[in-house]
């Protein structure tokens, strides 16, 4: 990372801080208390030393309860500083967390198709701790050292600079020393972050793999895999660590030459007589807090750096272009026309040059080859991916708000996700704000009331990791059930009955016939029993229409769909 990019990074970062402006000034005026009660009380004890040396033991009384008071007034702002820390730190979190979810459900898929979910996983793990650390450490720290330099510094010029100049050679010694530790530091932080990110996605692969792991005996293989990417991340962390720990034993080195030289001189001057023995003590006690912010300083600069490489990756993600945003029209009408589309992952064109018009209230199904550009076809009408030449309704889809194109549309994939808790909530999870009566409703309407009621806990019985202990057959029907829930104008299939066995694709044929009416329905399927009493059939090929017609006039033109149907394609 340049200097520029390291700026703009932390301005970005800085820029969390923006809501909370008057809890970050009561942060710092909190720390400025403590930093005047520790420069406060050294002097202090210094000047009652001196009176207890000169033998005015009656003021001894006072000054000590003076001293209590400050020592209980740092107490009282270090408890205000440390609340003020972590309540920043957790709001500025939760900021950064909503920004970051809204960002990632803005992207479109091509964004999930290039980004493997673990190394995702890493970036809202993993980099947003690390940033954490900025709010609840890094610039609270940084604000104080620079304190516990600049303050008692000031008043060393002011009354024994000769005590402020034998300081800083110690300092300066440690600055120079630090250089190449830091230039170290800092190449091994950039190289454990990347790895982080890899290791992180091989743990995740590793356990969302486990299953078809055991199934093919490849455990070694993903273990060895594992492994390495945590030997590719373990040294340059090691590394790291070492340099950090080197560093930490030349700040302990350079303090220890600072205060030989401070207590050379502070005993010449005493046997001088230019400095009394109070003094000569509250100024030590200076001098540490001197050397002990100048070394916090130098220690937050690198680990400033360190949050920052793992910021950069956030603020990158933050920065990119999202699709959820564009659009403002809302949805009237639900003919959907293709335009000379041509779509393609990267260089692969899927889609080319399609012209298609879909009624609202048709039901239509698309058939043809793998590959052919089936699901790729049914993803571009839900705006899944960025296209021209596409509308709804009239409307280019360009145009049109995510929330309206979402609200008339819902999917049926062949894989149905089930979230871990009750299958009630699974359903709702259409329509946040629907009764239980609704959905129950929904579910008998889908043929799922019969078997959810023989549950465990019925509708309250809490699901395992994506419908564990679900046939495939009732995790389709509780999608389906969520689709009814939703009522929605615009119904995807896509293979949604290609896993099922044959009584159970007839309950869900008898849903799909029973909600039809009105309703746009798209199905993408291989099943013929599923798509043969549809008014229309699209046969693509190459990611163009071959054919057009119902099963009885495409079967009686003896062309590709035939042809799909006698290989059994479509079967």
């Amino acid at each position: 990372m340049n200097k520029k990019d390291m700026l703009k990074t932390y301005m970005w970062t800085m820029g969390y801080f923006r809501p909370y402006i008057i809890h970050t000034s009561l942060l710092i005026l909190s720390g400025g208390m403590i930093i005047l009660g520790q420069v406060t009380i050294p002097r202090r004890m210094g000047y009652i030393i001196d009176k207890i040396a000169d033998g005015s033991l009656s003021i001894i009384g006072h000054q000590i309860i003076s001293l209590s008071m400050i020592v209980g007034l740092i107490i009282l702002a270090k408890i205000i500083s440390n609340m003020l820390e972590q309540i920043i730190a957790t709001k500025i979190m939760r900021d950064m967390q909503k920004d970051l979810i809204g960002k990632y459900q803005s992207l479109g898929f091509s964004y999930y198709d290039k980004h493997p979910t673990g190394k995702i996983i890493s970036l809202f793990e993993n980099s947003v701790r690390e940033t954490q650390k900025t709010y609840n450490f890094l610039f609270p720290h940084f604000i104080y050292s620079l304190a516990q330099f600049i303050v008692p510094s000031v008043i060393l010029l002011m009354n024994e600079p000769l005590f402020f100049l034998v300081t800083m050679v110690g300092n300066i010694l440690y600055v120079f020393f630090n250089h190449g530790t830091n230039k170290r530091i800092r190449k091994y932080l950039d190289l454990e972050s990347k790895a982080a990110h890899q290791y992180h996605k091989s743990v995740y692969d590793s356990l969302a793999a486990a299953k078809e792991m055991k199934a093919l005996g490849a455990d070694k293989w993903l273990h060895d895999t594992v492994k390495r990417d945590f030997e590719s991340y373990k040294n340059p962390r090691m590394k790291s660590i070492l340099w950090r720990h080197i560093r930490f034993t030349i700040v302990g080195l350079t303090l220890t030459i600072s205060m030989f030289l401070v207590y050379y001189v502070g005993l010449n001057l005493m046997k001088s007589g230019d400095l009394s023995l109070g003094s000569f003590i509250g100024y030590t006690f200076l001098i540490g807090v001197i050397s002990r912010g100048f070394s916090i300083f130098f220690y937050v600069i690198p680990s400033q750096y360190h949050a920052l490489t793992y910021a950069k990756d956030l603020r990158d993600f933050m920065k990119l272009n999202g699709q959820n945003t564009i659009g403002v029209l809302e949805l009237i009408d639900h003919d959907i026309e293709f335009k000379n589309v041509s779509f393609g992952y990267g260089e692969n064109l899927v889609i080319g040059d399609l012209n298609l018009m879909i009624p609202a209230g048709q039901k239509m199904a698309i058939v043809g080859e793998t590959g052919c550009g089936k699901t790729t076809l049914i993803k571009l009408i839900g705006r899944f991916y960025k296209t021209q030449g596409l509308s709804i309704g009239g409307i280019d889809i360009e145009d049109l708000s995510e929330r309206s194109i979402r609200d008339s549309m819902a999917y049926v994939f062949q894989e149905t996700f089930l979230f871990n808790m009750s299958i009630k909530d699974n359903v709702r999870f259409s329509k946040p704000d629907a009764t239980d009566d609704e959905v129950i409703l929904a579910c008998k309407k889908a043929h799922a009331h019969d078997f959810i009621v023989n549950t465990g806990s019925g509708y309250e019985t809490v699901l395992g990791q994506n419908g564990l202990g679900l046939s495939g057959g009732q995790k389709q029907r509780i999608a389906l059930a969520r689709m009814i829930l939703k009522d929605p104008e615009i119904i995807i299939l896509d293979e949604a009955t290609s896993s099922l066995d044959n009584e159970t694709e007839l309950m869900v044929k008898e849903t799909i016939e029973n909600i039809s009416e009105d309703k746009t329905i798209i199905a993408v399927a291989h099943r013929l029993s599923t798509i043969k009493d549809f008014e229309r059939i699209i046969v693509l090929d190459k990611g163009s229409i071959a054919e057009d017609g119902d099963y009885v006039s495409l079967m009686n033109q003896k062309g590709l769909f035939y042809s799909l149907v006698k290989r059994g394609e479509v079967c």
